[in-house]
């Protein structure tokens, strides 16, 4: 099977970025044995897309089945297929932001540009042949458009428990002291980073004790592991997110994590011992962060996750399936996938009603934080 992926920037050496959960997932699925093809965007914000339509154009001829990651990368894929005169099918991942908004402020409050997005991609959804998204709270907003919830699997190779001091020593930092992680660039209103110093200021109270705050930005992905082994916790503020895999990540090393209700987090901490998901209050929040840290003992999310079946190849399995379905699909609805049609533009809408949710549990589980492109 050949695949084109159409996502956001990749991870590289420069520009670590926000990508590397998709980066893995795609090499889980060459690992299936599946051929893929990626084009993802770098360049001039919002420019960048339109520099990829003639390579996507010409890609297209030579694959089975396109598979795009984010709204506009689904956008493209659709423009792309029509200029190509291939009525291939296209398998669409919402990541966040392209469903739910981004905010432009801590109060939440969503950019302008963004609630116009999240309304094209809900009535587009019809048009793909199958769609994933990240979270039920995601699932709600394509109403009746069909769905599969399926979440990105962890490296749990690289995601593993490490002694702290040994970690805090490979990153040269201070082997004493209170260390906790936020996920995420400071910066950015949706990240919540005033109530986590608010947080952390709580806690500092309780424990009569210097916490520093370690941002989780701009940070090489081989080195995210070490940074989740060497703090004490972690906390998660967001106002928006699909459905966050650092929250996975984290579990994966068995760390605490304190999070405020945001995407699935509270499915995916669920019976996990030493985390907590909570109202988005400092007090309560601060004092359960330090008791968390005088307790100072690791959490059971790393086997919560081999519970739940989510590790890369088992997620890899799912979207195989969901490729062989989509592909099914189009040979039942006589598309040709090796001969041009120019027909249409776009393919039949995506027929029925039934939501898919794709988990190994009866809870369903959370995914991957994606930040706009």
């Amino acid at each position: 099977m050949r695949v084109l992926m159409i996502c956001p920037e990749l991870p590289r050496t420069e520009k670590p970025g926000s990508m590397a959960p998709t980066s893995r997932q795609i090499q889980s699925l060459r690992d299936l044995g599946l051929e893929i093809e990626t084009i993802d965007m770098h360049g001039v914000r919002r420019w960048k897309y339109l520099q990829a339509i003639p390579k996507t154009r010409r890609t297209i001829p030579k694959v089975d089945l396109v598979h795009a990651h984010f709204g506009y990368c689904g956008w493209l894929a659709l423009l792309g297929r029509a200029l190509a005169f291939r009525r291939i099918p296209i398998v669409m991942s919402f990541m966040g932001d392209d469903l739910l908004g981004t905010p432009k402020d801590e109060q939440g409050n969503l950019e302008s540009s963004s609630i116009w997005a999240l309304k094209f991609n809900c009535w587009i959804a019809k048009y793909y042949k199958e769609v994933i998204v990240k979270s039920p709270e995601m699932q709600q907003r394509l109403g009746a458009v069909p769905c599969h919830v399926v979440p990105n699997g962890v490296d749990l190779g690289v995601f593993t428990p490490q002694d702290r001091i040994s970690a805090r020593r490979a990153l040269g930092w201070a082997a004493e002291g209170y260390k906790v992680l936020f996920p995420g660039d400071p910066s950015n209103p949706r990240k919540g980073f005033e109530l986590a110093k608010a947080i952390v200021r709580v806690a500092e109270k309780k424990l009569n004790a210097t916490i520093e705050l370690i941002p989780l930005w701009g940070v090489k992905p081989d080195q995210v592991a070490m940074y989740m082994n060497a703090c004490n916790a972690m906390l998660m503020t967001s106002l928006i997110e699909g459905s966050p895999n650092v929250v996975k990540e984290a579990m994966a090393c068995n760390a605490n994590i304190i999070s405020v209700p945001v995407g699935d987090v509270h499915e995916m901490l669920r019976g996990v011992e030493g985390c907590f998901a909570g109202p988005r209050e400092a007090q309560l929040l601060g004092e359960t962060l330090g008791e968390a840290l005088l307790a100072n003992r690791p959490s059971t999310g790393r086997r919560t996750l081999q519970e739940r079946s989510l590790d890369l190849e088992g997620v890899a399995k799912r979207i195989h399936s969901i490729y062989l379905r989509a592909l099914n699909q189009a040979i039942d609805l006589g598309l040709d996938r090796k001969s041009p049609d120019s027909s249409t533009s776009f393919s039949e809408p995506n027929a029925g009603s039934n939501i898919h949710v794709d988990c190994p549990q009866t809870q369903v589980l959370a995914t991957v934080s994606q930040e706009s492109p």
